[in-house]
This record gives structure tokens, C-alpha cells and sequence, in this order.
């Protein structure tokens, strides 16, 4: 099992290492922490939990590297250990998502707060130790008051979620996936899987987070008027009643989700007021939960 967390505090090597014995289960004598630059030869390799820190500077205080040997029975997965030092240090603890964002973070608070983090890298040609900050966060982080709160798009632009009937469009309409980039049904096809993402989320109530920023909901209800231009067209040809059978099922979908309110909503995050009403029907709906409330946006 390996580890990488940052910490906020800078703990000791012996707080380290006391730590990472009781999160792990080994005693430790089992645990040897030590500064990565300060060379290897006092290291014991053999040591069942191995641990090597560096310093970083700005918002976080020390970088961890873990390894953990299969000498140690079931030591918890990242999230479960990261959660822990957080409570037993009194230290909030960063460990990697997915990804290679700058979001690419979750961070774990000792009040058993978990939440997603923004992470940006200061200048590399700044000497001494890197410069890391947190810029954001998706919850209020009492040792990172510096941290925005907000909903961050990317992690939600980066979400899973099938798209079946934008990949049955494109498997018709493109069934060799050769149409050149910027043509109509290469658009049709991007714009259509932009809607369906939104409609399937609407109408499970978030899944599978919960949660939408605001930011991209907008964005996404662009996509319903690239569709209703190209619906309009002639440039789709044979193509046109294919397109316009999937939109009819995705737009059920969204309506599931969604309910009229003369575009009350819309016109107030837009500053657009009642011009909204000029807009398609979609800008006239909200959803029936709103799923930015308490992230912040």
C-alpha cells in the first residue's frame, strides 16, 4: 500500500511515526520516518511502514511518502488513513483523487470533515521548497481559511455518466467515427452527449454526486440550443430525424427533473431577467432541487 498525503501542520518525525503505527496497526519501533534529503544511509529499508517527508511551503507544511509493506495485514485504503492522521494529528490531510487536475485533491479535516480541494503550484523557478496553496474548497476548512468555498466545475465536468443515446446517434450517423472535426455531425454528436449528460443528471436528482455548479448547468443548456439550430438546418440531411428522435427522448428526460417557472431562475443567475422568456423552453425551467445550493457558488 503507498500513501501521499500533504499536511497543513508540520508534525515531528516521532509524531510521524507514532501516527502511522496506530493508523496502520504496528507498533513504532515498526515505523521509520525520515527527511528525504538528508540521505539514506540511517534508513532501516526493512521496516514494515517506511515514511519520507519533505517540506513544502504556503498554505501546506509537509509532503508524505508511505509505503507500506505486505508485511502490515489490512492497513486501511488512502481515504481511511488519511481521515485518521487527520484526527489523531489534529492536522488537515490531502490525498490524491483521480486525475491530473489541480482539483485532483480530497481533503480530510479533523472534525471529520471530507472534501474536494483546488491545489496550485507557485512558480517553479522559485528556490527553496515549493509553494503550494489551496485557492479552494467544496467545504469550509478551518485550517485553510484562506480557501474559497465553492463548487469546482472540473471535478463535474469530469464525472461519468453514460450517454446512451448520444452513442447510439454517433454509432448511426458516424458508424465509421471518421467525420472530421468541426463538421455538423461531429457537432451533433458533442453537443447531443453535452445534453444528455445534463438531462440524466436532472433526472436522477444529481447522481452521481449530488451536486452541479451552476457554472456548468448554463453551459449545458447551450448545448439545447446548438441542438435546436441544428434541428432547424438542413445540413444533417438523412441524419436530421435521427438527431431529432434523440433530442425528443433526452428532452423527457430533462422535463423529469425540471419544472416551469417562467424562467424566474434563469433570469436572475443570467441578469438577463425576463429576456430569458426569449430563449428556448429549457431557459424557462429550473430544477427541481438545485443542486449548487450550499457549495458556495
Amino acid at each position: 500500500m503507498i500513501y501521499n498525503f500533504l499536511t497543513v501542520r508540520r508534525l515531528s518525525p516521532r509524531a510521524m511515526a507514532q501516527t502511522l503505527a496506530v493508523v496502520v496497526g504496528v507498533a513504532e519501533a515498526d515505523v521509520d520516518v525520515a527527511d528525504t534529503g538528508a540521505g539514506e544511509d540511517h534508513r532501516d529499508w526493512d521496516a514494515p511502514v517506511i515514511c519520507g517527508y519533505h517540506t513544502v511551503d504556503g498554505d501546506l507544511a509537509l509532503s508524505w511518502d508511505v509505503y507500506v509493506t505486505d508485511a502490515v495485514p489490512a492497513p486501511p485504503d488512502e481515504a481511511g488513513a488519511a481521515l485518521r492522521i487527520a484526527e489523531l494529528s489534529g492536522t488537515t490531510v490531502l490525498y490524491p483523487a483521480a486525475g491530473a487536475r489541480p482539483s485532483a485533491y480530497w481533503a480530510a479535516a479533523p472534525d471529520g470533515t471530507v472534501t474536494r480541494v483546488r491545489v496550485r503550484e507557485g512558480d517553479d523557478d522559485r528556490a527553496g521548497p515549493v509553494l503550494l496553496s489551496v485557492d479552494a474548497a467544496e467545504a469550509p476548512l478551518t485550517q485553510l481559511p484562506s480557501a474559497r468555498v465553492e463548487l469546482l466545475p472540473e471535478v463535474y465536468w469530469d464525472e461519468t455518466v453514460p450517454t446512451p443515446v448520444a452513442d447510439a446517434f454517433a454509432a448511426a450517423a458516424d458508424p465509421g467515427d471518421t467525420a472530421p472535426a468541426g463538421s455538423i455531425r461531429r457537432r451533433a454528436r458533442d453537443v447531443l452527449t453535452v445534453w444528455e449528460r445534463l438531462a440524466r443528471r436532472a433526472e436522477a436528482d444529481w447522481a452521481p454526486s449530488g451536486r452541479y455548479p451552476h457554472e456548468l448547468y448554463l453551459h449545458d443548456l447551450t448545448a439545447r440550443d446548438d441542438l435546436a439550430e441544428l434541428l432547424a438546418g438542413a445540413g444533417l440531411g438523412d441524419d436530421a430525424a435521427l438527431l431529432a428522435k434523440a433530442v425528443d427522448e433526452l428532452d423527457v428526460a430533462f422535463r423529469t427533473g425540471t419544472r416551469d417557472d417562467d424562467g424566474v431562475l434563469l433570469g436572475g443567475i443570467t441578469r438577463s431577467g425576463t429576456a430569458v422568456l426569449a430563449r428556448g423552453w429549457w431557459w424557462h425551467r429550473r430544477p427541481l432541487r438545485l443542486p449548487w445550493e450550499g457549495g458556495g457558488s
